[in-house]
């Protein structure tokens, strides 16, 4: 039997939040080899009441949850840059889709968007553009829809953070300043120095 026959695969739902547009990507990982394995968004109206919007976002999240069996949900933690009315309506729909992820009894894990950056990118001052290079760089055979809001690609960066910190802790290590998926790329010379410029963080 090969190795990675044995390797039990992890499915990990990654959760980008927002009152408006909520980023989706679940990706399956066995060992150190992952796969896009659905991605997308959960828009909610605009023009509905926030009560049915946060509804709307729970109700849907749970439909998702029943359509894939995901082991692990990683989410990104608020970010306090934004104005606080913004801020509000971003942790009530936060709080909606957690409810969601609750009712599957499934673990959830928190991590800051400087955090997921610097495990994607290796940069925690990545741009969002960085971001989605690397992306696209650690999932080479996925398909990756050009009319997709940046919330996609940062939910999979969110789900791709986890799958990081499980990498490490296969070796050994869990201190968050271990190799990013772009020293992992270079390292293997299979990224080229756009990869090398993205983790210096230069355009």
């Amino acid at each position: 039997m090969h190795a990675s026959e044995r390797t039990p695969t992890l499915t990990i739902l990654g959760i980008d939040p927002g009152s408006v547009v909520t980023g989706i990507g679940v990706i399956a990982q066995q060992g150190r080899r992952m796969r896009l394995v659905h991605a997308g968004f959960l828009r909610a109206e605009v023009k509905e009441p926030f009560h049915e919007r946060l509804l709307y976002l729970h109700k849907a999240l749970d439909q998702l949850l029943q359509d894939h069996e995901v082991d692990e949900v990683s989410v990104e933690t608020p970010f306090y840059g934004v104005n606080v009315k913004s801020l509000m309506q971003m942790c009530h729909a936060r709080g909606s889709l957690l409810a969601a992820v609750a009712r599957h009894g499934i673990p959830v894990h928190e991590y800051a968007p400087r955090e997921i950056k610097k495990a994607v990118v290796g940069n925690g001052n990545a741009s969002k553009e960085q971001v989605v290079f690397m992306v696209k760089q650690a999932l080479k055979d996925a398909v990756f829809e050009e009319d997709w809001p940046l919330d996609v690609t940062d939910a999979i960066a969110t789900a791709l953070c986890r799958a990081h910190r499980l990498g490490n802790r296969v070796v050994g290590v869990d201190d968050g300043s271990t190799v990013s998926f772009a020293d992992r790329l270079i390292a293997a010379g299979a990224t080229t120095e756009a990869a090398r410029r993205a983790q210096r963080g230069v355009r």
